[in-house]
């Protein structure tokens, strides 16, 4: 591998170690905005507003929120991973074919997550009961 190729991989593997650390040592005050309220029903008084498992349907959405969102964002760095391993390929043929191959299967991923949101939003309004389609990225912001 030529000594410029190496060089820029080096760096960003610093780069991405740094941003890693950075947002895995996140202190309190920067991890939480505000207190929590109201996670998919209220709670009984005299209790705080805290994250519970209010109900089976509470559960199964918070459950199928992360999962979901965890598989598109899986999918979407597969993809940039697949993206930048072609460029940096230099013409090789196997590495060339794994990239191919990283950001093919990215891509059937990031269609099964939006399958799954679909058939939620089916099954909801087949069912009447919208709580399960309710996605959002989990944050101390949105009440999740």
């Amino acid at each position: 591998m030529k000594p410029a190729i190496k060089k820029i991989i080096r760096q960003l593997n610093v780069s991405a170690t740094m941003l890693a650390v950075y947002f895995l040592a996140a202190t309190p005050a920067q991890a939480q905005t505000r207190a929590w309220s109201g996670v998919c029903v209220g709670s009984a008084e005299g209790q705080q507003d805290v994250a519970t498992l209010q109900g089976l349907e509470c559960l199964i959405a918070n459950v199928f929120t992360v999962i979901i969102t965890i598989i598109g964002l899986a999918g979407f760095v597969m993809f940039v991973v697949g993206a930048i391993t072609w460029m940096l390929s230099g013409g090789d043929t196997g590495k060339l074919q794994s990239a191919k191959g990283s950001m093919t299967y990215a891509v059937i991923g990031m269609v099964v997550a939006l399958s799954a949101f679909i058939i939620l939003n089916l099954i909801a309004s087949f069912t009447g009961i919208s709580l399960i389609t309710q996605f959002r990225i989990p944050s101390s912001d949105s009440g999740l």
